[in-house]
């Protein structure tokens, strides 16, 4: 078994990690397709019929330590907050990273609370910020409605 290069001991780490493909090429800025042939050269080397087995051997041949990575077994921050764990470094650094993007797309509150959009108020109306209940509009020539309250009393 000879060993391998820096690129496929990286690739079968990630495949460790359970990543697909595609996230390895994204991760390591390849193309999904230019994945394949690194895995199947490292399986190659180690012997191996698959993914999973090459990394099974890799970790029994040393190549790979074989320790689980904090960050390939769970979801983030948010994950140690789910287990009462204190987040780790990473994790608080990723969910920084996360609400200062938010923020910076959320509307500019420099200028004052938001309003809704709307008409500007007529200068008849009170400018103490509540309007007075309109009367219903009532159709030209039309008759004032009667009561329909029949009851007596």
């Amino acid at each position: 078994m000879s060993g391998l290069t820096d690129h496929e001991r990286r690739v079968l780490e990630l495949v460790a990690l359970g990543r697909t493909h595609e996230q390895i090429a994204d991760e390591l800025t390849l193309t999904p397709k230019g994945v394949t042939p690194t895995v199947n050269r490292a399986m190659k080397k180690l012997g191996a019929s698959n993914a999973p087995h090459a990394v099974l051997l890799a970790c029994r041949a040393g190549l790979l330590d074989g320790k689980p990575r904090r960050h390939g077994d769970h979801a983030g921050y948010a994950a140690h907050l789910y287990r009462g764990e204190n987040p780790c470094e990473a994790c608080r650094a990723g969910e920084r990273t996360y609400r200062n993007a938010r923020r910076a797309r959320m509307p500019s509150t420099a200028a004052g609370p938001r309003t809704p959009r709307t008409a500007p108020l007529a200068a008849s109306q009170p400018s103490g910020g509540e309007r007075e209940p309109r009367a219903p509009e009532r159709q030209r020539g039309a008759q004032p409605r009667q009561s329909t309250n029949t009851r007596s009393t």
